[in-house]
């Protein structure tokens, strides 16, 4: 069977098989190259929230490091974030149901108190590896829709234990909801209607189980190329039927067990 050059699923698994080409490949990129001498250069003089929040550049990497840098812009919420005590459950992090900012918060405390924190080459690596992981991601991305949701489920979904900890990041959430066949309209459903309706689809300790977790991952690649083709072009969607049940109206796919 030949497999179309723009196939979500072929450049997943090309990611993967040919990691460290690509890897250099990405990283030869002269923006990336440029911004990593930068933080490198930088990241030294870094001693306080204040001088983090000056330096648009490396800020945009810490952000990035934890897949948050579409919130540049957000400056009085990122120095919000970055100073309160995330062990303190009034502070803005603990309100908010996004996990990566508590990420960010935890990593980043401690800048508040230690003009040494950029010192210490654990923290900058830190720092350096979460911003490549996510860049790279990216970067793999560009070549088909889906491909970098697909790498941040395989990174992060065998840390799930429980199904609200999927619920309340966005990316494994859109990766679920897509493999399992929802319709983008399940997202306006409440929080409980949408639990409720998990909880009969989903094994959390299918979550423990590689093989069913890249199952899980083809069937979203595989819908998510169906959903992003002309259907008049695309026979696989003979697999999809009108259904109207008082929940969702439109056209969803045959029900199916996500890890067959």
């Amino acid at each position: 069977m030949q497999v179309s050059t723009n196939s979500s699923l072929l450049w997943y698994k090309l990611s993967s098989a040919l990691k460290e080409p690509h890897m250099k490949a990405f990283e030869a990129q002269p923006t990336v190259a440029r911004d990593i001498d930068t933080f490198k250069e930088k990241i030294g003089e870094i001693k306080s929230v204040d001088d983090l929040m000056k330096n648009r550049t490396v800020l945009t990497m810490v952000l990035s490091a934890f897949q948050l840098e579409s919130e540049i812009d957000k400056p009085a919420m990122v120095r919000k974030i970055l100073t309160e005590n995330p062990a303190d459950k009034e502070s803005l992090v603990n309100r908010l149901a996004e996990p990566r900012w508590a990420k960010l918060a935890s990593a980043m405390y401690g800048l508040n108190s230690d003009p040494d924190f950029f010192q210490k080459q654990s923290n900058v690596d830190a720092i350096l590896a979460g911003y490549k992981t996510n860049e790279f991601e990216k970067f793999e991305g560009q070549n088909a829709d889906g491909v970098r949701e697909a790498m941040y489920f395989k990174r992060l979904a065998g840390n799930v234990d429980k199904l609200s900890q999927i619920m309340a990041d966005k990316t494994l959430m859109h990766v679920v909801r897509v493999g399992l066949g929802l319709p983008e309209s399940f997202q306006s459903l409440s929080y409980e209607q949408q639990r409720d309706r998990l909880e009969k689809q989903i094994d959390i300790a299918d979550f423990k189980d590689p093989e069913k977790i890249d199952k899980m991952i083809q069937r979203f690649l595989v819908y998510t190329e169906i959903n992003n083709t002309d259907p008049a072009s695309n026979p696989m969607l003979s697999l999809f039927q009108p259904i109207s049940n008082g929940e969702f109206v439109g056209p969803q796919p045959i029900q199916i067990d996500l890890f067959v």
